[in-house]
């Protein structure tokens, strides 16, 4: 077996690699073929390495380790999905780390318990010919997130704060966007949406629970509609979305939908802001499909 770590040096707001490759280093001491470390060197560059790297495997079980932020572990993703013998681990560097988020009883930093832990199945969203791990979405959040690169490498911005910025210009932009939405069951919304998330996990934008009712291995995607409505009550709306209170507030039933489905297409009557794991994209129309049970993800549980 090979711990392969695939590093982004330009994850978050120092180079992580500074100090993530001495901890490699010790940690293998005596073991150094079952290491193998990877500095990427650009937007892309994870992805064709991990491929390539499954691709000239010979068979050998590989361990991938995103060491970056959720846009390197999507990166690593993609290249990972559909390699048998491949399996994939966070190791938090980035500005934003939204996925791991999801597991509270894993400490994703522990690099001794990285490469101790077991592996474990986890479903994955198909989304526009991409994979995400995480969350898919569209509408203001979207529009925040592509706002949230010129933000996040400001002094003493977290990601949670480069979210809040992005999201305070985006309130003042124009809102809502008409779509129709058709589930796997025949349902079918019509719907002008200020916000909608397609989830597998519960977190995004630096924390915020969009989608409290989450499973990574149910075999569901959870869809989190909140209709559009006008600025005052979102200021009233926000804070509980944040929070993950959004969705069994009796005061908030007639502007949220929150279900379940397997599968799901969109259209949108103009072009829309897309979100897969914080890597965007434009699109009228958008498919979606959840697809149990396809990622092997390593899980380093906080020891009891």
């Amino acid at each position: 077996m090979k711990h392969v770590f695939v590093i982004n040096p330009a994850a978050g707001k120092t180079n992580g690699s500074e100090t993530l490759l001495p901890r490699l280093h010790t940690l293998f001491a005596g073991r150094e073929e079952e290491l193998e470390i990877y500095l990427t060197t650009g937007a892309g560059d994870a992805t064709r390495f991990v491929r390539e790297r499954c691709a000239a495997s010979g068979g050998e079980h590989l361990r991938f380790y995103s060491c970056g932020g959720d846009g390197t572990m999507n990166e690593v993703l993609q290249g990972l999905v559909g390699c048998a013998n491949a399996a994939m681990g966070v190791v938090p560097c980035g500005s934003g780390n939204d996925f791991v988020r999801s597991f509270p009883d894993c400490d994703f930093s522990n690099l001794e318990a990285q490469i101790a832990a077991e592996e474990r199945p986890i479903d994955l969203i198909h989304f526009n010919n991409q994979w995400s791990a995480n969350i898919c979405s569209a509408g203001l959040d979207s529009d925040v997130c592509k706002k949230m690169a010129r933000y996040k490498r400001l002094p003493l911005v977290t990601g949670s704060g480069a979210y809040i910025l992005a999201l305070i210009a985006t309130f003042f932009s124009p809102m809502g966007k008409q779509a129709h939405i058709v589930l796997d069951d025949g349902r079918v919304l019509d719907e002008n949406i200020l916000i909608l998330v397609m989830s597998n996990g519960g977190f995004y934008g630096g924390g915020w629970n969009g989608a409290p009712k989450f499973n990574v291995e149910d075999g569901l995607m959870d869809l989190c509609i909140v209709r559009k409505i006008n600025r005052l009550r979102i200021l009233k709306v926000i804070g509980k979305y944040q929070k993950g209170l959004h969705v069994d507030d009796p005061s908030l039933q007639d502007c949220i939908i929150y279900t379940r489905c397997r599968s799901l297409t969109i259209d949108f009557e103009q072009p829309t802001n897309l979100n897969a794991d914080g890597e965007m994209s434009e699109s009228t129309h958008v498919e979606a499909a959840i697809v149990p049970l396809t990622l092997p993800l390593i899980l380093p549980k906080v020891p009891q």
